[in-house]
This record gives C-alpha cells, sequence and structure tokens, in this order.
C-alpha cells in the first residue's frame, strides 16, 4: 500500500501517502504560519521530515511547551542576527536568564532607542520573507574549526566536551549556529516579539509564554530579581564560571571540594547577611514569611536562617502555612473538578491569621499539624510570643496580600527564594531555571516518595500553572530574594537524574521532556557529591542532609 493513516492527538484520522514531509501535511491543514514544529510516534519532526508510516503526529504550536521552546530558540538566533547587523559585527552579546516573559541579553556596547527600533525593524522584515533555517550535518572537528574561525570561543569549549563525532548546525542566511535543540523550518512563524532596552545592560526579547494565548504582555521590569542574578553574573564572571563549558574547566581543573565550597560560601554568606537584616530590626520585625516556587529549596534555606537568627539571639519558630490546609473535604476543586491544592482557597486564611493576630497580642494558641494521610488537621501545638521570640513562616502563599493583611508591614519580613540561574550552556543557549526546578524535584520525588520520573514530569505542568497564578504575581512584594542556585550543582543532579531519566521509554507521554533533559546532561561532567556539605540546599534534593 502506498498510503498510510495519520492519527492527530484530537483522535481525528487522515490518510496521507507515504512519505509526505511533516512540512507538506502542516501546510494541507493550512497551519504553516502557525505550527513550529511536530512529533511523530513520539520523536520531533520538522518540515523537511518525510513521514513513513502510520501513526500518531502531534502539532506544536507557540502555546505549547514545546513549540514554545522551539519558538524561543529560534527567535533569539534571529534576534542574534539582526542586533549584530545593527550595531555591528564586533558587538559581543550574550544570552543571560529569562525575565517577565522575556530573555535578557547582555550587549557591551551603549544602545540608543534609535538602535532599538532598528533591530526589530530588521527582525520584522526577515519574518515576512520566511526565510529558511537550513539543519546541517557537519563532523565535530569542522564545526569546532567554524567557531574558532569566528571567534565563538563559547561554542568551542560547549563543542570541546562532546565527544560526538558529529554535530547538527543551523544556517540562517550566511551564519551559522549551533543550538542544543531544535529550530523553527523558517522565520514566517516568528510572527510575536518584541524589545525591550534595560539601559546600560542590554535588551530584553519578549514573546508569548504559553500562559499568555499567543499575546504579548506588558513588561514589568522586576529590579530585585535583576540585580541579584546580575550580581551572581559578576561573581561568576571572576570566577570563571559562567558557561557549561566553564563549569566542565573547573571540574577538571581544581578538586571537587574547592568548587563546591566556593559556591556554598557565597550562598551562605548572603543568607547571613538577611538574617543580619533582620536582627537589625528584631524590635518590630515578628514574622518572617518565606515563598517561592516549587523545589527552590525553601525548607533547608529557612532552617538555615534560623541556625544563624539564634547566633543572633533571637528565637525562630517555624510554621508551615501547609498545616493550615483545609480539611481535604473541605478543600475547593478545580474546573475539571479535580482537589485544587495549589490555592489559596484549599489554605484556612482565616484561621491562620486569626491565630497570628492573637500571638502578635502574646496570647497563647493551639496550632494545629496536618495529617496528610488522614487528610485533615490535628490541633496539637500549644505557642505563645516572647520578647525574643520571631515567627519564621514557609508556603506557597506566604507573600500573598491576604496572608497577615491585618498586621502591620513593618512586623512582617518577606523573602522570595528562587534558583536563579546565571550559568548558562554558551553566549546563545541558556539553560532554564524550571529545569534545574524540575531535576531537584524528580531526584527527590523518587528518594523520599518512590514516585517514578515519569509520575514527576507528567505533574510538572500542574505545578507551573499554580506558581504562574500564585507565586510569581508576588515576588516584588519580598524585601529581599534569596538566590539557591549552585554554580556545581547540576554536575552533582546529573549522576542522579540521569539513570532515572533513561527509565522514561519512548511510549511515554513524558519521552520527550525526559530526552531534552538528558540533552542537557550530556553538557555536563559529573561531579561526585561526596564533598556536598550536609547543610547545602542540594543536600535537600539528593539525601543525607543536616535537616532529614
Amino acid at each position: 500500500m502506498n498510503n498510510m493513516i495519520i492519527t492527530f492527538e484530537d483522535g481525528s484520522k487522515k490518510e496521507y501517502r507515504r512519505g509526505i514531509k511533516f512540512g507538506e501535511i502542516v501546510t494541507e491543514l493550512g497551519l504553516d504560519k502557525d505550527i513550529v514544529c511536530g512529533s511523530f510516534n513520539n520523536i520531533i519532526v520538522n518540515y523537511d521530515d518525510p513521514i513513513a508510516k502510520s501513526g500518531k503526529l502531534t502539532l506544536y504550536d507557540i502555546n505549547t511547551p514545546y513549540g514554545n521552546r522551539v519558538y524561543e530558540k529560534g527567535l533569539t538566533f534571529l534576534f542574534r542576527v539582526c542586533a549584530l547587523e545593527i550595531l555591528g559585527e564586533d558587538t559581543i552579546i550574550r544570552i543571560r536568564h529569562s525575565i517577565d516573559r522575556g530573555i535578557f541579553f547582555e550587549v557591551d556596547k551603549k544602545i540608543t532607542s534609535e538602535d532599538l527600533t532598528k533591530i526589530k525593524k530588521l527582525m520584522k522584515e526577515k519574518v515576512s520573507k520566511a526565510i529558511p533555517f537550513v539543519k546541517i550535518e557537519t563532523t565535530m572537528t569542522e564545526a569546532i574549526a567554524y567557531f574558532k574561525s569566528i571567534g565563538r570561543n563559547d561554542k568551542v569549549k560547549t563543542l570541546f566536551y562532546d565527544k560526538n563525532n558529529y554535530v547538527i548546525l543551523y544556517r540562517f542566511e550566511d551564519i551559522y549556529t549551533y543550538v542544543i535543540g531544535s529550530l523553527p523550518h523558517n522565520t514566517a512563524v516568528l510572527k510575536y516579539f518584541d524589545l525591550t532596552l534595560i539601559d546600560g545592560k542590554g535588551i530584553i526579547l519578549r514573546y508569548p509564554s504559553i500562559y499568555d494565548g499567543g499575546k504579548i504582555v506588558k513588561y514589568t521590569h522586576h529590579e530585585q530579581f535583576f540585580n541579584n542574578i546580575d550580581e551572581y553574573l559578576e561573581w561568576a564572571k571572576i570566577l570563571n564560571i559562567s558557561s557549561v563549558g566553564e563549569l566542565n574547566d573547573a571540574i577538571i581543573s581544581h578538586s571537587p571540594g574547592e568548587l563546591i565550597n566556593l559556591s556554598e560560601s557565597i550562598q551562605d554568606y548572603r543568607l547571613q547577611q538577611i538574617a543580619h537584616q533582620i536582627s537589625l530590626q528584631r524590635d518590630n520585625i515578628k514574622f518572617v514569611l518565606i515563598s517561592g516556587p516549587s523545589s527552590s529549596g525553601k525548607t533547608t534555606s529557612s532552617r538555615k536562617l534560623s541556625m544563624y537568627l539564634k547566633t543572633m539571639g533571637l528565637n525562630p519558630i517555624p510554621i508551615s502555612l501547609d498545616d493550615y490546609f483545609l480539611n481535604r473535604n473541605e478543600t475547593p476543586l478545580t474546573e475539571d473538578g479535580k482537589p485544587d491544592f495549589e490555592s489559596l482557597r484549599a489554605i484556612d486564611v482565616k484561621l491562620f491569621n486569626n491565630q497570628m493576630n492573637k500571638l502578635l497580642k502574646g496570647n497563647k494558641v493551639t496550632a494545629p499539624t496536618f495529617d496528610f494521610i488522614e487528610g485533615k488537621k490535628i490541633f496539637n501545638k500549644n505557642l505563645q510570643m516572647g520578647e525574643k521570640d520571631i515567627l519564621i513562616i514557609e508556603g506557597l502563599h506566604a507573600l500573598s496580600d491576604e496572608i497577615l493583611k491585618e498586621i502591620p508591614r513593618k512586623k512582617k519580613f518577606k523573602m522570595y527564594i528562587s534558583p536563579l540561574v546565571y550559568l548558562n550552556i554558551d553566549d546563545g543557549n541558556r539553560i532554564n531555571l524550571t529545569d534545574i526546578r524540575l531535576l531537584r524535584r524528580m531526584v527527590r520525588d523518587n528518594r523520599t516518595r518512590g514516585y517514578s520520573p515519569s509520575k514527576t514530569l507528567a505533574s510538572w505542568s500542574e505545578v507551573r500553572n499554580g506558581e504562574e497564578k500564585y507565586v510569581f504575581p508576588y515576588q516584588d512584594n519580598a524585601d529581599v530574594i534569596f538566590n539557591t542556585f549552585l554554580a556545581y550543582e547540576l554536575a552533582v543532579l546529573k549522576v542522579f537524574a540521569e539513570p532515572l531519566l533513561y527509565k522514561v521509554k519512548d511510549d511515554d507521554p513524558e519521552y520527550l521532556t525526559a530526552i531534552r533533559l538528558i540533552r542537557l546532561l550530556d553538557l555536563v561532567l559529573p561531579l561526585p557529591s561526596d564533598d556536598v556539605p550536609s547543610l547545602s540546599i542540594l543536600r535537600e534534593f539528593i539525601g543525607r542532609g543536616y535537616f532529614e
């Protein structure tokens, strides 16, 4: 038979001739200006890839997680090409980190608003011309020689640690690049973007996230977030560990303990500074509220902070917002009828606020502990605040305006905790900070709960949805941001995470995510965990921590 049956994600089926290219199917469906790429039987396909047998075809646009990542990579390459054309080929442009629905690029030249307008105009012109991103396979030796010839030592260093004999490059006009992942077929799909100038720093390339419905939201500059990563970037530059290639150099050039201890010392020093800041305001501050996205290391951070506060003469009392969950039979439901544990409505906010108000006035309260097996609160903790007592409150919603809303602001100190990644693969490929948290969570879930890696990967979208609604909107409420990322951690996580990811088979819905994370870990040399201190935030995930 010369024909085959393609089954689409919605269950519909259609007959096509064998060997038809993916792009031909997309064009026939009238989606060639929207579909970024696809997967056939759990293998990524691009427009030029032929399909030779019956199977399941999934289409990815900008509103899907995989499509959005490919869109970002294509837009990043397009931006770099256009920026160099306008600013000059001698300009150094480095991808740095994500911020508010965009990617920040550090630029070594002063940029004017006129420059920004020209770059944006040129990008739109190239989008309208549907210029192809051409995939080319070449030898590793030839690729390294090419990048050396154009002075891209960041690419040379990345490829040096890749021991494959061949490598895939992409050509755009007469420029070649090395991308971790895939690029779109051509520029026509890259319709949605905007540029924001950060004076004296660089440019933010903005595009819709999967939560924006294809729309570009208004830019909000998170000053604390930006400055925090900027501070660590400067530290990374001084130590020459701002890319994966440089991290690998450090692993083979120094003892593992030196790299680990440097990272830990800088992080501990910052946490001690925060403790000192709180101590100086001990007459006012009675509540330290700690929040951040999943797998940020909130538990270890709050306990280490408590240790430092004790050395300063304060008596920290830990309180978890999770202990104030509504009884399970009272938990609100999502639109599809599932318990919505991520929502603030799942917390007994009225009881929590009432008890905290009483404690502040010097009254005794009997606080609950939530029994997660029985699904109900058990009132078994007698609390009363003394002169030196300070409450350390940790939870997903701790920075919400509804928490302690009747207590004066001067009585509260708010901390936002997250791993803010200042390490990148090279100047054109970034490491997604959500991937660091996902790897942490997968390792911890498997170790402490016996969850399969597939189960953790499958639940991640719900976790991320909750963070978008209930965590990220409140980060600007924080008095300080504490960065829990460690420069060496990806090399240690590799040892624990890689075997788990290989357990995800090619017929698993999470297979593509597993392969993507494996590819990231492939770039990093492994680092044994023996020298990781027991007090390290990383121990919260890999085990053998002091607080376990």
